[in-house]
């Protein structure tokens, strides 16, 4: 599939027709700094906007045709497509209704018109998708749809950070790329889909593990200590509701009685020791906290003229040290001294809370033993049982707890156990390499590469410590030497995206796949020398392979030669600053 035709029923757009080989989209800048200020002045790089538009690309309220609505609502654009099969087809996509697509198949190159009979009207977005894919009918990665790799061959300037992880999926998940790029290299994407599928599988089954875990605070390996707690207060009810039953209510009020001298008692005797104690501590804190120390210099001075004693300058500034410090000391201390104090202040309120609780367990239990009425006895009784018939449904909620827990450890153990097995099939597929497509596009990776450069350029897959997969590039000075860091580069990673894009493009060539690529602004930080060597391999695969290569650039960036070596069919777009006409749409925003 290469581009043919944009147009739009605006006059002031300048409508374009694309060469079948090189294309290049020239922007000549007189006001320069208003070119980097805003990348939409001229609309060099904005066009790349408007063809992913037109191939049906879903625009959200920071599209150009939404921020600047009123400029644009009336703008229909036509996009005509050559395919594979060597027909047209015209896609006809306003701006006001953007989920609203028609379309036009045609023998030739033709213009549309609004009164012209289109083959399908008002397809719904989504739809509209569906059926250009069908018009497509590509062969490479069928399984995927179009939209899922054009952006490799729109690539615009936040599309160079990484070769194979376009902008739009710097904030996604993995799985959303790293499938479709596999795929794209070759190798079947199938084990590693599966792959990312048990991932997200894992994922959740620890997310519902932890979660029962920490509601019902138990762990798998609880479940025997929770059955004994259960058993315990099961016969703590039982002997109860014996009790209640046949009213007989001395042995709990032994109980309370034992409780009351053993534990109630003892434990406000410790308490009150410790308050007075921390009380006395506070008090000691609280005095030893000191003023800042007074010192006049002046004063001091004044004392040594009437005595007529000398006082030289270097005493009056060791006075001033010695001040100094012992100000700088004593606020330290007060510091450290006044945290001390307020930690104190916490503990002992937080242990006189707890001797109010312990005073009203003690009134309690007295009441209890106190109470002469058999029924307030068997009313207070039957709330304990009522509490411990909560306590056992607890307790049986989390034994059933524990055992979906353990289910479900389980079923993470098998999902591991598979993920295992996954990548072990990722692993021997990389090792195997059935097919020449890996191959091919390593090869014209590198070839690209090293024709601009004059360095190998490596391209490798390899599988990560999570099992999955990641792709990288290297840059060595030849094939036996290491890779070095200089892949690293923003000039070198802007080339090795472009060297992708084109071996991808030219392993594929004998298919039905896209037999174009717009690289934005690729001369930018590129030495001259290199610039011409990259327009001769750019040509050259054009004519090799029968790709569409466009690349859009500032003339200033142009080398003279490399400029007047351009065909007027080459430089099929040239915008400029000097007045409004000279701009994409003939107009400013």
């Amino acid at each position: 599939m290469r581009l043919s035709k944009l147009y739009s029923n605006d006059s002031r757009f300048h409508n374009m027709t694309f060469n079948e080989g090189l294309n290049v989209v020239l922007g000549k800048v007189s006001k320069r700094d208003d070119v980097q200020k805003d990348s939409h002045n001229l609309g060099k790089s904005t066009l790349i906007d408007v063809l992913d538009f037109m191939l049906l690309k879903n625009i959200d309220k920071n599209h150009i045709f939404k921020k600047y609505s009123p400029l644009f609502d009336k703008h229909v654009f036509y996009l005509e497509i050559a395919l594979n099969d060597g027909s047209y087809l015209t896609i006809r996509r306003s701006v006001i209704q953007a989920t609203r697509i028609c379309f036009k198949s045609s023998e030739s190159a033709i213009i549309c018109t609004e009164d012209i009979e289109w083959n399908e009207t008002n397809v719904p977005l989504e739809k509209a998708r569906e059926y250009l894919n069908a018009q497509l009918a590509f062969d490479v990665i069928p399984d995927w749809p179009y939209r899922k790799t054009v952006s490799f061959f729109l690539r615009t300037q936040k599309d160079y950070i990484n070769v194979f992880q376009l902008g739009k999926f710097l904030n996604g998940k993995h799985k959303d790329w790293k499938p479709v790029v596999f795929e794209l290299l070759g190798y079947d994407s199938d084990a590693l889909k599966r792959k990312y599928e048990l991932d997200d599988q894992l994922e959740n089954l620890r997310a519902k593990s932890n979660a029962i875990s920490v509601e019902m605070s138990v762990n798998a390996d609880d479940y025997d200590k929770v059955k004994s707690t259960l058993e315990l207060r099961m016969s703590e009810r039982d002997e109860m509701q014996k009790r209640v039953d046949a009213f007989s209510f001395y042995s709990e009020e032994q109980h309370i009685s034992q409780n009351l001298v053993d534990e109630i008692e003892r434990n406000i005797s410790e308490l009150n020791t410790r308050e007075y104690a921390l009380s006395y501590d506070l008090e000691r804190v609280k005095s030893s906290i000191a003023n800042l120390p007074s010192f006049d210099l002046e004063q001091l001075k004044q004392i040594y003229e009437e005595v007529n004693v000398y006082f030289p300058d270097n005493l009056a500034h060791s006075f001033d040290d010695l001040y100094q410090f012992n100000v700088k000391v004593t606020r330290e201390r007060n510091h450290y001294l006044r945290e001390q104090a307020q930690t104190m202040e916490d503990n002992l309120r937080s242990l006189r809370h707890r001797l109010q609780e312990l005073d009203g367990q003690r009134r309690d239990a007295l009441d209890a033993l106190q109470d002469r009425d058999t029924f307030h006895k068997f009313k207070v009784y039957q709330k304990k049982l009522a509490q411990l018939e909560g306590e056992v449904n607890r307790l049986e909620i989390q034994l059933r707890n524990v055992d979906v827990i353990s289910t479900l450890n389980d079923e993470i153990e098998n999902v591991q156990q598979e993920q295992k097995e996954i990548s072990k099939e990722i692993t021997t597929q990389l090792k195997r390499q059935d097919g020449d497509v890996p191959s091919t596009i390593k090869r014209c990776f590198n070839e690209i590469f090293r024709t601009v450069f004059g360095v190998s350029a490596l391209l490798y897959v390899r599988t990560n410590k999570t099992g999955n997969v990641d792709f990288n590039t290297d840059v060595a000075p030849d094939e036996t030497a290491e890779a070095t860091a200089e892949g690293y580069g923003n000039t070198y990673n802007k080339m090795l995206c472009v060297a992708f894009d084109l071996s991808v493009l030219a392993t594929y060539s004998s298919k039905s796949f896209f037999r174009f690529v717009y690289h934005d602004g690729v001369f930018e930080g590129l030495d001259n020398r290199k610039k011409e060597l990259f327009v001769q391999v750019a040509r050259d695969y054009c004519q090799r392979y029968n790709l569409q290569y466009i690349f859009s650039s500032i003339e200033d960036d142009v080398p003279q030669n490399i400029l007047l070596s351009f065909t007027n069919a080459e430089q099929f777009l040239t915008l400029n600053d000097q007045n409004d006409s000279g701009k994409l749409f003939g107009f400013s925003f």
